[in-house]
């Protein structure tokens, strides 16, 4: 398969037929005065280093000073609070396997974490294994190092490569840092659990050749119990299961259980109307895991010679995270009681639901294992105005190992109730503690440890070069190429029995091992003109062969699959006075299907959702299958059909400096995503469904129920989006202090998809979790040694309209706008240090639910902060 985008089809065979050696290009060198060169910097959004850090593209620069003013522990919660992560971004939570609940990531625009690009020092940042390493873990950077952040605010595919669709966040280290540093927080939420303490040590050394910088962090927080944020005690609260530790038997006729059991049973409960004993999931899960990670960063660089420099980076983070999710139902493969066994209670066929909570709740160990490791030349050749240049090598390893323990053999389950040595309806009148330690038996009969092992290779070779080619009076053409080659090996196993499908509580699937080249050639070109103009065009040739083989019981499958494009960019500034700069840029994207996407094998999930299209139709009547709690067997994996994803982006806007003290910035941004890939939410298919009559991607019995969904990787035929981004922020001095005030604030005029090229596009611009208005409000102090700052996080309000009235219902709300306040002052003493008191989320903003009832997990929680007021203590120490 190939891909082209329709801007670059003309410009194909001339990129192509680039050799080497006309690559070797580029650097801008700006005069102050005659014979004077000023310093240049390479700003996100261009490989050409230049003197002003006001680009063609829009760029948001978050600072050390601005980091700390957050409060936040993480990197990816300084990014979760930006205001262009439009809809929120992924906070490892427990129940999701492949190592999924250890990371956290970010989305720009609401595209998806796929389609943000994130650089550590401009360059790639390595992704992990859960994600076959297409996306970063941001939360494992150690926050002492990173001296800036800068987030390019529009799609960077031409510079940057595929994945720069949305946007790029580039995370920059100190490199120059001379001494030791230690750095201790702690941090105290007003919930039970979620308790953080970070300690970091950075130490640094420079000599008139190089320097070398060295940081150690420990990070640990503890567990945050599901029961101690939902509103468990709330007389609507209904999130209870069928899968019981009293089991329950589904007939013909009726549902069969026992009562007595179930009153003396810890977290059940008995429905009188139904006769089912339920289980409460919720009073035994951790909504955040127990999580311990150990990070190491250095940089270090040496100068050679006057004109060669060599400059390297290591890193190393390595987490622990123990997640827990509720005893194991007996649920991948349904265990049947016969109608002749001499424990049935009704003598009737019937299907069990059963829950091992007896042998105790599932609790996963994740260990989650990045290295990385960069060396690189860097050089100046002095012909003409100088050709820079670098070759690089870079080799990471991402590794997760997964142990989910006691989970279950449907096999052995079934074998040993057939076996009539269990009387599990406790028919025979024993006494409790009988009966709860012949289920203790029976379910370690049955105990099952699975262990899920992923692995992520990246090893890549580099190279640019860049020059001035010209430079007459108002009139200069700069010029960087480059070429770049990658190598990716991606494999995942399960334990055989997992893989085979006979295990309940864990998601299972089949082994797979694959491979990815990627190379690509770039050009980019800065031309100044009279007038203070400046044009820019960037070109790129990216190509994407992988094959990937998938082995279960049926054998081993192989597919390989072709990708490439060629992506232009073009950008347009004009500087029409000193204090006032107007651009606009345009470009095209492309994202090649990543090895996760493709090639993950089917594992199997029960997802919360109603059947609306079933329980509105009028004559059907079934209280426990319509019930809000009620799941549905779903199937997840990959797609090896996919088409690769294309789009473009345009981005309009200026910068105005009103005054040396205040600034202002507006800018508006479009992105059509053709073939984006998504895995679908459950609730969005069952959606789907009723609006197109009928979906192939769930399959009904011939009652007309769900018996199972499946919600695997698809391309949607197209996603828009458009919006305008202010930034303003003004500074003044006082006799007592200097002050700043910055806002920054995002509003999504639309954002529409398109499921397929027939169906209706859709605007969900300010529909629940997807607010079309985000913003951050600072203000900081600061007078002689003492200083303060508040903060404000902005999500506006949401409409539950339309989704009450597609599935014919009122249990969604609207959510109101929500206002999260931080407060922090900090005290520099005389001993090289400083000490900071905070508390984030001053008056414990209550988040917005989803329904008109209590439910279990119904708050966004990578959009909204649930630990309510969090008190923290920073100490620094220089040395």
């Amino acid at each position: 398969m190939s891909y082209l985008t329709l801007t670059a089809k003309a410009v194909r065979t001339s990129l192509i037929t680039i050799t080497a050696s006309s690559l070797v290009f580029s650097g801008l060198s700006f005069a102050a005065e005659e014979n004077t060169k000023v310093e240049r910097i390479e700003v996100t959004g261009s490989r050409i280093k230049q003197v002003d850090m006001e680009t063609v593209s829009p760029v948001t620069v978050i600072n050390a000073a601005d980091i700390a003013m957050t409060g936040e522990k993480t990197v990816a919660d300084v990014l979760n609070n930006s205001a262009i992560n439009s809809f929120g971004s992924w906070r490892g939570i427990s129940g999701y396997g492949s190592g999924a609940s250890s990371t956290s990531d970010v989305n720009l625009r609401g595209l998806g974490s796929s389609a943000t690009l994130v650089l550590l020092d401009g360059r790639r940042m390595p992704g992990t294994s859960s994600s076959s390493g297409s996306v970063a873990d941001t939360s494992s950077i150690p926050m002492a190092i990173v001296e800036r952040i800068e987030i390019l605010r529009d799609g960077a595919s031409a510079v940057y490569g595929s994945d720069a669709v949305a946007g790029v966040i580039n995370i920059i280290t100190k490199k120059e840092f001379q001494g030791v540093q230690l750095d201790y927080s702690t941090e105290q939420p007003s919930v039970e659990g979620g308790d953080a303490n970070r300690l970091s040590i950075a130490t640094g050394y420079n000599t008139d050749k190089g320097n070398i910088t060295l940081t150690y962090e420990y990070y640990d927080t503890k567990a945050v119990m599901d029961r101690d944020i939902w509103r468990v005690n709330d007389p609507s609260y209904n999130s209870l299961s069928s899968f019981s530790s009293v089991p329950n038997g589904k007939a013909a006729s009726s549902w069969v259980s026992n009562a007595d059991l179930c009153q003396q049973t810890e977290n059940t409960s008995m429905d009188d109307a139904s006769g089912r004993c339920l289980y409460d999931p919720g009073s035994v899960t951790k909504l955040f895991g127990d999580q311990t990670r150990n990070s190491v960063l250095s940089n270090f660089n040496y100068e050679i010679t006057e004109d060669i420099k060599f400059r390297g980076r290591a890193s190393a983070s390595l987490a622990e995270t123990e997640s827990r999710y509720a005893g194991t139902p007996v649920s991948t493969n349904y265990p049947v009681m016969d109608a002749g066994n001499k424990f049935n209670p009704i003598g009737e066929d019937m299907t069990l639901y059963m829950r091992g909570a007896q042998l105790g709740e599932r609790d996963t160990l994740t260990e989650t294992n990045n290295f990385d490791i960069l060396a690189g030349f860097l050089g100046t050749i002095n012909v003409g105005d100088g050709i820079d240049w670098e070759l690089n090598a870079q080799h990471a390893v991402s590794t997760t190992n997964s142990f989910n323990y006691n989970l279950l053999n449907d096999d052995i389950i079934q074998q040993e109730i057939d076996s009539e040595q269990y009387d599990i309806f406790n028919t025979s009148g024993m006494s409790y503690e009988q009966w709860n330690q012949q289920m203790t038996d029976l379910y370690r009969k049955a105990a099952h440890t699975g262990v899920y092992q992923g692995k992520f290779e990246s090893t890549q070779f580099d190279g640019l070069a860049s020059t001035l080619l010209m430079e007459e009076g108002d009139f200069s053409v700069a010029m960087v190429g480059g070429l770049e080659y990658e190598m990716i090996k991606f494999k995942q196993t399960s334990d055989p029995e997992s893989a085979a499908g006979i295990i309940s509580g864990g998601s299972g699937g089949d082994d797979v091992d694959a491979t990815r080249d990627r190379s690509a050639a770039y050009l980019e070109f800065q031309v100044g003109l009279p007038a203070n103009v400046e044009f820019s065009a960037a070109v790129r040739y990216e190509r994407y062969e992988q094959e990937g083989a998938l082995t279960g019981p049926q054998g081993a499958v192989v597919n390989s699959s072709t990708f490439d494009a060629v992506v232009p960019k073009f950008g347009l500034s004009w500087r029409p006075v000193d204090t006032l700069l107007l651009r606009a840029s345009y470009g095209d994207s492309f994202r090649a299907p990543n090895m996760s996407e493709m090639f993950s094998s089917q594992s199997l999930s029960f997802e919360k959702s109603v059947d609306s299209l079933w329980c509105n139709q009028s004559g059907n009547v079934d209280a426990i299958y319509c019930n809000t709690n009620n799941q549905h067997k779903t199937w997840y994996g990959g797609n090896p059909d996919l088409e690769a994803e294309e789009g473009n982006s345009l981005t309009l806007g200026g910068v105005w400096n009103v005054s040396d003290a205040w600034n202002l910035e507006l800018s508006y941004y479009s992105i059509t995503y053709d073939n984006k890939i998504e895995s679908i939410d459950v609730d969005d298919i069952l959606r789907d469904e009723i609006k197109n009559g009928s979906s192939p991607y769930v399959t009904r019995g011939p009652d007309g129920k769900i018996e199972y969904i499946e919600a695997g990787v698809r391309n949607l035929a197209t996603v828009e989006t458009s919006g305008i981004d202010f930034v303003t922020a003004y500074n003044f001095e006082t006799g007592f202090g200097d002050f700043n005030f910055k806002l920054d604030l995002t509003h999504v005029l639309d954002f529409k998809k398109q499921d397929n090229a027939d169906a209706e596009m859709i605007d969900y611009a300010g529909l629940t979790d997807t607010p079309d208005w985000r913003g951050n409000f600072a203000t900081s102090w600061k007078y002689d040694d003492f200083s303060a700052a508040w903060t404000v996080v902005y999500i506006g309000s949401q409409s539950a309209g339309y989704y009450n009235e597609l599935e014919e219902t009122d249990r969604y709300v609207d959510y109101s706008s929500y206002f999260k306040h931080n407060i922090q002052l900090a005290y520099s003493h005389a001993y090289n240090g400083s000490i900071t008191v905070g508390v984030n989320n001053v008056f414990d903003a209550e988040t917005p639910h989803s329904y008109n009832y209590a439910d279990y997990r119904d708050v966004n929680v990578g959009l909204y902060d649930v630990l309510g007021r969090t008190y923290y203590l920073r100490l620094n120490q220089k040395f």
